[in-house]
């Protein structure tokens, strides 16, 4: 038996539903030198933007909720 087969068959007991609904709808994206656009992850659309990193990522948790 192949050294393998135990991972094998561990990995068919993963739910792949779980991995999709824990996928953030806001995400930040870089869009320029110091410039983050927030973006929906399902369409692609900007919903916000901010200049600094740590407020572009406040602004996707604030979306989020």
């Amino acid at each position: 038996m192949h050294e393998n087969t135990e991972i094998r068959r561990e990995a068919k007991s993963i739910s792949y539903l779980t991995l999709v609904c824990n996928k953030p709808r806001y995400v930040v994206v870089p869009a320029g030198i110091e410039f983050f656009h927030i973006t929906e992850s399902a369409t692609g659309r900007v919903k916000g933007f901010r200049r600094l990193h740590c407020d572009a990522c406040a602004l996707a948790r604030r979306l989020e909720s």
